[in-house]
């Protein structure tokens, strides 16, 4: 085999990952690690704390018409850096969007949201292969990214261009978001995004190897 034999990646390959599942650590952007984030404001002592409508309905999750529009943006970004860092030798395609991952994802974002938690695993146990089983999802390896970001910073679309930012400048390997994201033996992918205005954004990203290889 010579340097200029093209790499080939074949069911075979696909089919020796079955049943392994990449999990890196969740990443945790906060205000302080955004450099241009400005800092939270004190409570003024001394002062009547009037809570209106408007500010409870800050602390609801935002719907469909907000997170629906970022999740098609991050989708974009994975595929964007797939086609920026693997090497169109290795003859992979775009990563394919898949509804039913997409779901996945975005219910366990809301989980976490809703009860306060950032984890792969529910605090019942439930880990990232155990929701695609139960959701009927048929793979030969997963894998997922979570990233969460709080304070101004996680407002829109500048909180998933921060999150993205953050899983890309991390080292080359291939156990970490960076290596998820760019692993070329993932098929397709679906995004699930969490967002409360009054400050903490979550966004997840649920990969599957499949024989169908994207074109």
């Amino acid at each position: 085999m010579t340097d200029l034999d093209p790499l080939r990646i074949t069911a075979e390959d696909i089919e020796s990952q079955v049943g392994r599942v990449t999990a890196p650590p969740v990443l945790t952007i906060r205000p302080e690690d955004v450099p241009d984030a400005p800092p939270p404001r004190d409570a003024h002592r001394g002062h009547t704390l009037l809570i209106t409508a408007d500010d409870i309905a800050a602390f609801e999750p935002a719907g469909e018409e907000v997170v629906g529009p970022l999740e098609k943006m991050v989708f974009v970004m994975v595929n964007q850096a797939r086609a920026e860092h693997i090497p169109k030798w290795m003859g992979r395609g775009p990563l394919q969007w898949h509804p039913l991952l997409a779901q996945t994802a975005r219910q366990h974002a809301n989980d976490m949201l809703e009860r306060r938690y950032v984890a792969h695993a529910t605090p019942e146990g439930v880990t990232v292969a155990n929701r695609l089983d139960r959701q009927g999802i048929s793979y030969l390896a997963c894998g997922e990214n979570i990233g969460v970001i709080y304070g101004p910073a996680s407002h829109g679309e500048r909180g998933i261009q921060e999150v993205h930012a953050a899983f890309m400048n991390q080292p080359r390997r291939l156990t970490n978001h960076r290596g998820n994201i760019l692993n070329p033996v993932w098929t397709h992918v679906g995004i699930g995004i969490a967002y409360a205005p009054e400050g903490q954004l979550i966004v997840t990203q649920n990969f599957i190897a499949t024989l169908t290889k994207p074109v």
